[in-house]
Formats: structure tokens, sequence, C-alpha cells
């Protein structure tokens, strides 16, 4: 089956909602745990909508880097590569800025903001690569040589 662009992006971006939403309720609900150990903060938070919020950032991270790594190796045209490849390095800087809000102990807003706006230029990064991919053509995927009978 054939890699889908928009399939992946249209995913990533689904979950991006989420964890806005999950981010927000943290923000003004959320029970942080006193620690300043993501690995505490990850298996003792007491708070699920933390622990969603936490997990759901790593799959995020991994599905990105999945799709700028097949939009470099599938010869997709430039821009959504270049688009691809900048969400995953803002989701990234946003990923690092929670795993320093967390080492903060939960009180930097200098790390919380950072996080945000990451957020919404990863956003605006796949948005982008999404309304790309559905006007260029697929990336060609390269044919593997027929086996000798």
């Amino acid at each position: 089956m054939a890699f889908r662009f928009t399939l992946w992006l249209r995913g990533l971006i689904l979950l991006l909602v989420v964890q806005f939403v999950l981010g927000v309720w943290l923000n003004l609900y959320g029970k942080f745990p006193d620690t300043k150990s993501v690995a505490r903060a990850a298996m003792y938070s007491g708070d699920p909508v933390l622990s969603a919020h936490m997990a759901l950032a790593v799959v995020l991270v991994l599905a990105a880097f999945v799709v700028a790594i097949y939009a470099f190796t599938a010869e997709a045209p430039p821009r959504l590569r270049w688009f691809t490849l900048g969400g995953f390095l803002a989701l990234l800087a946003a990923y690092e800025a929670g795993v320093e809000l967390i080492v903060s102990g939960f009180t930097s807003n200098v790390d919380s903001a950072v996080m945000a706006v990451a957020f919404f230029v990863a956003m605006g990064f796949f948005g982008l690569g999404l309304r790309y991919a559905r006007i260029a053509p697929p990336p060609a995927v390269p044919e593997t040589p027929a086996s000798p009978a």
C-alpha cells in the first residue's frame, strides 16, 4: 500500500488538536506532581490527562519523524519535504519545552509559552503540507527490480 501523505498529515493535525485540548485543560485544571523528574512525572502523575498529554507528545514526535523521513526518501516535492521537516522540528521544540517545564517543577511560564508557540508552528507547517500534498502529484515510489525466475 502506498504511503499517503494526506492521510498521515490529517492524522497528525487531528492528534495535534487533541494535544491542544489536553494542554489547555491541564493549564486550567491540571494537578501536577511534586517532582522535577520526567520519569516520575510520567509514571506517578496522578492526573490521567497529564499522562495522556505526555504519551501523545511521544506519539506525535515519532509520527512526524516517520512522515519527514518518508518525504525525503520518496522524492516528494521539495515544498512538502520542508513543510514536514519544519513540523517535525517544531514538535521537537515543543517536546523539549515540555521536558524543561517538568524539570522546572511545572513552574516555568516561559517553557509553557514555548510549548504553545511551537505547537502552533507545527500545526501551521503540517497544515501547509496538507494543502500542498493535495495539489502536488504523489511522490514516486521506487520500483523493486524483478527477481530472475
